[in-house]
């Protein structure tokens, strides 16, 4: 939705560009590379750390069932000649039992894992926005647009301001991130 938001902005600016003739000394525009400044932020490291640590955690444990399961299926396959029709089919259902659930595990742990990272940088994105907002408004900037969503097919890197931005967040104490956060936790 925001890269629909940013191209239908890009194109909306450009044709008020083309039907005025605003002079470009009047029109300042600024780009932001969002998703660096969330990884880049002390916040937004923090966050990823936090996520990678419970991702390391949860791979271990998905490792050795998948392991456990690989053990059984090779103990199967050398074992199912010679075994009873019957035990042979309890076996089987057993494996296929066990390699679902694993499967619904794993899906769960992707999904566990979008929802943690979700929750755990949105407030700091959202503060990040507001960063941009007040420095664009400060620095009389006409116009910030976002580099990272695709919509943007080139800004000269001088207009690039994501290193400011990063800079401005990491030093103002908020609830989302900045140095506040950490020093409260």
């Amino acid at each position: 939705m925001r890269k629909t938001r940013s191209i239908g902005l890009a194109a909306a600016v450009a044709a008020v560009l083309a039907l005025t003739g605003v002079a470009r000394a009047e029109f300042r525009v600024a780009v932001v590379d969002m998703q660096r400044a969330l990884n880049e932020c002390d916040a937004g490291k923090k966050a990823r750390e936090q996520v990678k640590g419970k991702f390391e955690k949860a791979q271990d444990s998905l490792k050795k069932e998948r392991e456990d399961l690989d053990r059984r299926k090779e103990d199967y396959d050398k074992k199912a000649i010679v075994m009873k029709e019957d035990e042979r089919r309890n076996l089987e259902k057993d494996l296929e039992s066990r390699a679902l659930e694993f499967k619904r595990k794993y899906e769960d742990f992707q999904r566990d894992l979008q929802r943690t990272d979700k929750e755990l940088t949105s407030s700091i994105v959202e503060s990040l926005y507001k960063t941009v907002q007040d420095y664009g408004a400060e620095k009389g900037y006409t116009l910030v647009l976002e580099s990272s969503s695709g919509a943007l097919l080139y800004a000269d890197k001088s207009n690039d301001i994501t290193d400011e931005i990063v800079k401005i967040f990491n030093s103002r104490p908020s609830k989302a991130g900045g140095k506040g956060k950490s020093d409260d936790e």
